[in-house]
Parts: C-alpha cells; sequence; structure tokens
C-alpha cells in the first residue's frame, strides 16, 4: 500500500510526539531516579520541565527556551492528530523544524537512539 505525503506526513508527526513523551519518560528518570519505572505518560507537558534540571547550569535559559519550544510542537502535533487544527496535511517544512527541536531536545534528555540500544 502506497501512503499519499499527507499520510507520511501525519505519521510523523505522531512518530515526533512519540519521541516527545519517550524524551520526557527519560528526563524523569534521569532527575527523580524512582524505584519503579514510569509506565505510562500523563502530564507531558508538565514533565518537560524535568529537562531543565539536566541542563548545565550555563545553558539553563536554552533549556527553558527549549521546553517552551516542545511544548508548543507537542500541542500543535496533538492538534492536528486528534482533528482539532486547520491544519492537518502539516507542510514538510514545519516538520522538519519539529524534528530539529525534538532532536535537540532528545540531546538534553540523553535518550540513546535506537542503533544505539544494541
Amino acid at each position: 500500500m502506497k501512503l499519499d505525503s499527507a499520510s507520511r506526513r501525519r505519521i510523523e508527526v505522531f512518530e515526533l510526539r512519540l519521541r516527545i513523551e519517550l524524551a520526557t519518560i527519560e528526563a524523569y528518570h534521569r532527575v527523580c531516579q524512582p524505584e519503579n519505572p514510569l509506565l505510562y505518560i500523563n502530564n507531558v507537558t508538565g514533565r518537560l520541565s524535568m529537562v531543565i534540571a539536566l541542563a548545565p547550569p550555563e545553558q539553563a535559559l536554552e533549556a527553558v527556551g527549549l521546553v517552551r519550544l516542545v511544548r508548543h510542537v507537542y500541542g500543535r502535533a496533538s492538534d492536528i492528530l486528534h482533528g482539532r487544527s486547520s491544519m492537518l496535511d502539516a507542510p514538510a517544512v514545519i516538520i522538519d523544524e519539529w524534528r530539529s527541536i525534538v532532536e535537540r531536545l532528545e540531546a538534553l534528555a540523553g535518550v540513546r537512539k535506537a542503533a544505539d540500544s544494541n
């Protein structure tokens, strides 16, 4: 089955949203070091603040800005995926920008890439 470009971009939006959730879980575990692992994610936008604690002190303001950007991306991605946005076919340039923001988040949160986990 061949997907049209709009469907592929929606899948990319979904992937970015999942990556944000996984980075949030990783940040939570690194900061709080809970006895039991977090098995599901809730309050993603609230838990994003954990990422700020992972930044070196001299980069704290940059981390705050990054968290604000990620909250925006997460909200817009959710709106697209849940049909609350008129932008159901997100332009590739926006997805590329969102991807770079998520990659910065993953770097700060210490998320390992799939290839790194082997």
